[in-house]
């Protein structure tokens, strides 16, 4: 080997423990680069995750006095609407204690004298001899036993209206009204008898400002719901009355040949425009739909102007019997060639020229719709011409103030 091939194997020997070395050491800066990483994102995760737990405890205490504020404003409010319903509602129904001692001692007194009126009759069947005296017990005993029958009767009563009234607060509670018809399901009894029975109860105080509607089909807790009940009664008749009023109106409209034929012309020309707006949607072409639009608001001004002023009647029978019809053909047209699936040189001619058209038919729709208003123009220009001669005569021109 010689000397410059052991050179060169030094060279490379060199080389390659240099590039170890290199690698080692890179690998050893790794480790600690890896290790002092891992030991930062350790304690940024402990910060991170201590941080996170302090946030989720704030959030946790915050919603806690959220909902505990929401309970709060919840349980208000069911006891500002339970005092409130209080007010219209008797807090100690009638005959719920009294319904309650007639129920017991009826009870008692029906069953005791019961029994003995029984073995009173029992004894009279047997036995052939008894006393008079005997007689007047068996027949206290029987008028005890009526009365305490009736007070048991009536306690039950008595009772059974409180349980009805409990029912019927429990409907009422929420909207402060509810019909009879409700009413009656929820006692399970018919609306004639709901209907006496809330009377009675209104009678009585248990419901001290109960109301019924006209047709007694409604029943209403307080005052307040009775007149929002007599306003929102009158606003309806009021409605009814004007919807009546207006339908005797087109009747005489109608009646007469004029009104008549005015009403056809609005109904005609209010169809066409009807028409041109269902096209207009079909389109989606921005420039064509524009000239549609306009189209229909000169049309919507033409027959505003002739609803207002019927005596220029006859100068739109073209318009509405030539006019429109020609341009909703040529509307619906250019809607089928539009609809193509190929769009030929034809088809393309055809509606610039439909598009010319409407653009022609809107300036002499524009020049009918500025004739109708010459006369009117006329009249005002007369009337300044009348002021001004007026003003000349009185002196209160601009050349008489200037001298």
């Amino acid at each position: 080997m010689g000397k410059k091939d052991f050179s060169d194997l030094e060279d490379q020997i060199m080389d390659t423990v240099k590039s170890a070395f290199d690698a080692i050491d890179f690998a050893k800066i790794k480790k600690e680069i890896d290790d002092k990483t891992e030991g930062t994102i350790n304690e940024i995760k402990v910060k991170f995750k201590d941080k996170s737990d302090h946030i989720n405890d704030k959030i946790k205490v915050k919603m806690k006095d959220k909902y505990r504020n929401i309970n709060t404003m919840n349980n208000y409010n069911v006891v500002k609407n339970q005092n409130e319903l209080q007010r219209y509602i008797a807090r100690k129904p009638v005959g719920r204690i009294s319904g309650m001692l007639y129920t017991i001692f009826g009870s008692i007194g029906s069953g005791l004298f019961g029994t003995l009126s029984i073995i009173g009759l029992i004894y009279i069947l047997i036995m052939e001899n008894y006393s008079t005296t005997y007689n007047v017990f068996l027949t206290v005993f029987i008028c005890f036993f009526l009365v305490s029958l009736f007070f048991y009767l009536k306690g039950r009563t008595l009772r059974n209206r409180v349980k009805r009234f409990k029912k019927y607060v429990t409907c009422l509670e929420e909207k402060k009204y509810c019909s009879t018809e409700e009413l009656a399901v929820s006692i399970e009894r018919k609306n004639k008898f709901v209907i006496k029975d809330l009377k009675k109860m209104v009678e009585l105080n248990m419901f001290p400002e109960g109301r019924f509607d006209e047709k007694q089909t409604y029943f209403m807790l307080n005052y307040e719901v009775y007149e929002n009940y007599l306003n929102a009664e009158k606003a309806f008749k009021k409605r009814q009355e004007d919807e009546l009023k207006k339908q005797e109106q087109m009747e005489r409209e109608k009646s007469d040949p004029e009104k008549k034929e005015l009403l056809q012309v609005i109904e005609i020309g209010q169809n066409y425009i009807e028409q041109i707006n269902n096209v207009n949607n079909a389109i989606q072409e921005e420039e064509i739909s524009g000239k549609l639009d306009k189209l229909q608001n000169i049309v919507t001004q033409i027959l505003k102007y002739i609803e207002k002023n019927p005596n220029k009647l006859s100068e739109v029978n073209k318009f509405i019997n030539h006019y429109l019809p020609m341009t909703l053909k040529l509307v619906n047209s250019y809607k089928e060639l539009n609809e193509q699936p190929v769009q030929g040189m034809n088809i393309k001619n055809a509606k610039s020229e439909i598009e010319k058209a409407i653009d022609s038919i809107n300036m002499a729709f524009e020049k009918l719709l500025d004739d109708l208003f010459e006369e009117l123009a006329l009249d005002i220009s007369t009337d300044i011409s009348v002021l001004e001669t007026l003003f000349t005569q009185e002196g209160l021109t601009k050349k008489d103030f200037e001298k």
